[in-house]
């Protein structure tokens, strides 16, 4: 099974690399991710949520009732949670089995995206819409844009990674549905009934026929500019490239708040990212500058990059959480202003704002996008999923309970649901890239990747523990330049080849080894890590306001107390009541009954006291309601354990245990 899947991966990249060397301004990606086929066996904490993902919540998805929803046709509300499950869903699956060799998973993917692709219309439409809603100036629901992002990207994959030829036209046949009603001369992705000039700096709200939320200004509709820019790369049909092209250039437009030009400023650095329009929609920005990175590699334009890079650098600055998650409220707010509670860090959010950064990694080959990749993918991807039936939350704040509220494990399904099981299926093809003769190792999860002359295994349980080697297991002899990650957060790596330790590792940068590599050669690595208190920074309290249309907004308090966190490294900790038995009150509000003593270092926990959790767990000193105590912190991203082992689990709309990475001293 798997040399059949590989032998038609190899088939499938070949193509798109001769159709890529027809445009003589191209950007060659400086890394390729590999095939997703390639990596096996991933261990550890991760590899048992990877499998959860896979066993539990894939698996047991009711994934034919969705498609019976949109093979059904009939949906005419502008709600869109049913109608985005199925191509999510179809790319996750294939990834999943593909990654893992499983049949069973692999086969019924194959199912359902045959159902999908026979279903389609013979203009090229796929979605959940009635055809008695669609007319020739209606021929989409307001949210189609969105939900065909995904089944656009789901085709694509499928092709991409098996030579699927008849995703491939299902994905033309609907890029052609679209570029037959939306154009020069036809219809547009106005968010609102304005029109330009008259839309020129006007707040708006509600709904679009065309482009989603009015609030996002039309980039809900924009957003295909990446999957199109996609389908152009696969095809080389100029069509599909001025098309991307001609949604790009009318962002201003449409927007009327010039917020695509305004990106200049950003990068520049005279404007924030939220100061582009009055509400900045993280997840449906991230698309979108995906789509420019994409036009980027194709055209050579570097204002494209320009503005992207600008972007990412402004978030990263001031709206990334300490655990590398984005978007409060699932927008950008002003200067630093990051509640620690309610609805922040959305998942969908991680899952693009990971995409893009991982996309800007393949373009650029800067060692800083694999570093928040790690801390995103070490702390948050995780945190945000429940550990029995590997379902996501909507929200994963960095303070906050379980596994209650609206927005809590046991929701959906929803767009957040899906966009969880989708990135960490796409996980395996961050860990590791190539170019050329050049082989690029950009994250160390535990794991064995066997490509065409080089193998090797991920041995060790990082970042668990900071000493971890690379095994080489290829049968011939092979020579290969290695592209070690130095992570910039290490100051003082360590690395040797058989035993000879290696000069000039340098954080923040990749490690050139280049050699002969033999079967049993060994690159031990050890990054030690660092134990701190960290003091938040820009800290206030925050009051909550909305737009008309709901949207949640905030304006900062001052306040003279402010919290700190312990971390280890890239792994930040929490106050868990989960794993502190000993303070035997479940009800525990963490930030006024508990205070931590800063002075005190944490000791390391010599032996795990808990099980089927990413370690190590320390012990601290803390003060309960006067009290004084030792209390146990532990890794964030274990926090979707919601229940404690062995005792009688809580309600699943319970507030039942409360948890805590920002913690108050008890001096303060």
């Amino acid at each position: 099974m798997k040399k059949t899947i590989i032998f038609t991966l190899l088939l499938a990249w070949v193509m798109p690399t001769i159709i890529y060397s027809q445009n003589k301004n191209k950007i060659g990606f400086l890394e390729k991710p590999v095939q997703v086929s390639s990596v096996n066996d991933i261990e550890g904490f991760f590899g048992d949520r990877i499998s959860l993902n896979r066993e539990v919540y894939l698996k047991d998805f009711p994934i034919d009732e969705y498609v019976d929803f949109v093979v059904a046709r009939q949906h005419t509300d502008w709600n869109w949670t049913k109608a985005e499950q199925h191509g999510k869903w179809v790319e996750s699956a294939y990834l999943s089995a593909i990654q893992s060799g499983d049949e069973e998973l692999l086969s019924k993917a194959k199912a359902v995206l045959k159902r999908i692709i026979d279903s389609q219309e013979e203009e090229g439409y796929v979605g959940a819409t009635a055809k008695s809603y669609r007319t020739d100036e209606r021929p989409v629901r307001g949210m189609d844009a969105y939900e065909l992002y995904f089944v656009f990207h789901a085709f694509l994959t499928v092709y991409e990674e098996t030579n699927n030829k008849d995703a491939l036209v299902a994905a033309e046949k609907l890029a052609d549905y679209y570029l037959k009603y939306f154009g020069p001369g036809k219809l547009e992705f106005w968010p609102s009934d304005l029109r330009y000039p008259e839309n020129k700096n006007k707040e708006v709200a509600g709904t679009s026929d065309f482009a989603g939320h009015s609030v996002h200004y039309s980039w809900e509709g924009t957003l295909l500019c990446d999957p199109i820019a996609r389908l152009y790369e696969l095809t080389g049909k100029k069509k599909y490239l001025d098309w991307s092209q001609w949604l790009v250039n009318n962002i201003d437009k449409w927007s009327g708040w010039d917020s695509f030009s305004r990106l200049d400023s950003v990068a520049d650095g005279t404007l924030g990212v939220d100061e582009l329009q009055p509400y900045v929609h993280s997840h449906t920005f991230h698309m979108n500058f995906m789509g420019f990175l994409r036009l980027y590699q194709i055209t050579g334009d570097e204002s494209l990059l320009r503005k992207v890079v600008g972007a990412w650098n402004d978030i990263r600055e001031r709206q990334m959480y300490i655990t590398g998650g984005v978007s409060v409220a699932e927008h950008y707010e002003y200067n630093y202003v990051k509640p620690l509670t309610g609805n922040v860090v959305e998942t969908c959010a991680t899952m693009s704002w990971m995409q893009l950064t991982q996309l800007l990694l393949q373009l650029t080959g800067d060692t800083k996008y694999g570093d928040a990749i790690e801390r995103l993918m070490i702390n948050h991807v995780f945190a945000a999923q429940d550990c029995e039936g590997g379902v996501c939350k909507y929200h994963t704040a960095p303070n906050g309970d379980k596994p209650s509220g609206a927005h809590g494990f046991f929701h959906g399904p929803d767009c957040c649901t899906a966009s969880g099981h989708r990135i960490i299926s796409l996980l395996p093809t961050f860990l590791f890239a190539e170019k050329g003769n050049e082989f690029f190792i950009n994250q160390y999860i535990p794991s064995n990747y066997a490509g065409s002359d080089l193998s090797f295994d991920v041995e060790g349980n990082y970042p668990e523990s900071e000493n971890f080697s690379i095994r080489i297991t290829s049968a011939k002899k092979v020579k290969k330049t290695l592209n070690l990650r130095i992570p910039a957060w290490c100051s003082s790596p360590e690395v040797s080849v058989n035993g000879e330790a290696l000069k000039d590792v340098k954080p923040g940068s990749y490690l050139k080894i280049s050699r002969r590599w033999s079967q049993g050669d060994k690159i031990d690595i050890t990054f030690p890590m660092e134990t701190q208190w960290v003091k938040r920074e820009n800290h206030s309290n925050y009051v909550t306001s909305r737009l008309p249309g709901g949207e949640i907004m905030y304006k900062e308090e001052e306040t003279d107390q402010v919290p700190y966190t312990f971390v280890r490294g890239p792994i930040v900790y929490s106050l868990d009541m989960v794993w502190n038995k000993q303070v035997n009150n479940d009800d525990v509000k963490i930030d006024e009954d508990i205070r931590i003593d800063i002075s005190a270092e944490p000791s390391m926990v010599e032996k795990n006291p808990f099980q089927n959790i990413l370690g190590p767990v320390y012990k601290t000193k803390a003060l309960y309601k006067g009290s004084e105590t030792d209390v146990f912190l532990t890794p964030f991203t274990n926090i979707g354990q919601w229940y404690r082992p062995g005792e009688q689990k809580p309600q699943k709309s319970a507030e039942a245990f409360t948890y805590g990475i920002w913690l108050f001293n008890e001096a303060e």
